[in-house]
């Protein structure tokens, strides 16, 4: 019975895993490559996605991704890195590791390697147990996982609070960020609904955001909303998370609820615009590869174009294709080419002035185009296309309140 129960567990999330990957195809723009993969985890593990195994494997429409979430959060998980450093507040946790690596607990892996971080993350789980052991028994004052002192008012715990939430501000001025979210974290263990809560949770989101840890951060700012809707910083936070996550859509609703809140804020403003152009810029794309009239990913037909007559008048007129190839060996042209073959905007333009769209007599406007070539930097006279900021930094995090 259990082996059987096991094997229903495997199938299970071998199911909700094709799931999942199928979910990503339209998203991606590596669909045949998910669905070979796809293909391939069947084949091994002799499972399908058909309308049977659907009724007896599937959670949907809950997803392996908020199945995840709920693990993670319900068994109260921690990456590594985060736990280790939560064990290294206790003051006993070195001397706990020394006394283990004597005994040759490390012995046979190279320190680094993905083995050693293994058993190095179950010692480290293991001194937890023993700490909250310790911390159960009425006769030991030793410290648990997370030193918190003992409180007796409500005055106290929101005093404590406040002073782990000023260290957490003080670790993300000396860039400390795992720290700082160690600390919000402490100070959310001990109020989470209380007067300045909302704060914990915003501050601690933008700690996840300097690490990377952008799902975390989002998070963080729902809860941080739930409990002050009107919290502008939350808002910005959501949608700096939402932004690299890739979810332009929500970042631009975040930004724009904060600009909402705070009409003068440059910096919202700034963002708000950023993300609006992304998301035009991916609605573009998009659009661009589904565009009728085109070859593969939206790109104009070639052979077709060339067999129209003005096509081929300006093509005679440029030396036949011997010319064309001799001025495509032009360095200088390949590149502005190539920047051009960039922007689908850009080049449906150049297809709409070499289809025929502005000289007399249905050539195509060669002049137009030798000017929008020359503004992606090239030709005589043209300008320098100015240079957007770039959006991929992550920006530093001001105005933490005191």
């Amino acid at each position: 019975p259990n082996s059987s129960k096991a094997n229903m567990a495997s199938r299970t999330l071998l199911y909700s895993f094709l799931e999942y990957l199928n979910s990503l195809k339209s998203t991606s723009d590596k669909a045949e490559a998910i669905d070979s993969i796809s293909a391939q985890i069947q084949e091994i593990f002799e499972i399908d996605t058909s309308p049977e195994n659907f009724q007896a494997l599937s959670y949907s429409p809950v997803g392996l991704s908020e199945i995840f979430t709920a693990g993670v959060d319900a068994l109260n998980l921690q990456h590594f890195e985060e736990s280790l450093s939560n064990a290294r507040l206790n003051p006993k946790f070195d001397s706990f590791v020394s006394a283990v690596q004597k005994k040759g607990y490390f012995e046979g892996a190279e320190e680094g390697s993905i083995e050693y971080l293994q058993r190095y993350s179950k010692l480290v789980n293991k001194f937890k147990e023993k700490a909250a052991a310790t911390a159960n028994s009425s006769s030991s004052t030793a410290a648990v996982e997370e030193v918190v002192p003992a409180v007796e008012t409500n005055a106290e715990v929101e005093k404590q609070a406040e002073e782990y939430k000023s260290q957490g501000n003080a670790a993300i001025s000396a860039k400390n960020y795992l720290e700082a979210a160690v600390l919000y974290s402490k100070a959310l263990k001990l109020s989470s609904n209380g007067p300045n809560s909302h704060i914990y949770f915003s501050n601690r989101a933008a700690a996840y955001c300097h690490l990377g840890k952008y799902q975390e951060a989002v998070n963080d700012c729902k809860s941080c909303l739930a409990l002050s809707a009107d919290y502008v910083k939350a808002y910005s936070r959501l949608g700096l998370s939402y932004f690299f996550l890739e979810q332009y859509e929500d970042a631009v609703e975040a930004y724009k609820r904060a600009v909402e809140l705070e009409p003068d804020n440059k910096a919202s403003m700034d963002s708000l615009r950023q993300a609006q152009n992304k998301l035009a810029k991916v609605q573009q794309r998009a659009a661009a590869v589904t565009a009728p009239g085109g070859a593969v990913g939206g790109m104009p037909d070639m052979a077709s174009m060339m067999n129209k007559g003005a096509m081929k008048q300006a093509m005679d007129k440029m030396g036949g294709p011997a010319g064309l190839a001799n001025l495509m060996k032009d360095p200088h042209m390949m590149a502005m080419a190539q920047q051009m073959m960039k922007d689908p905007a850009m080049m449906q333009q150049a297809m709409s002035m070499m289809g025929g769209g502005g000289g007399g007599g249905g050539m195509p406007d060669l002049s137009a185009l030798a000017g929008l070539m020359g503004g992606l930097g090239g030709g005589a006279g043209g300008a320098e296309a100015a240079v957007p900021s770039s959006s991929s930094g992550k920006k530093p995090f001001k105005g933490f309140e005191e």
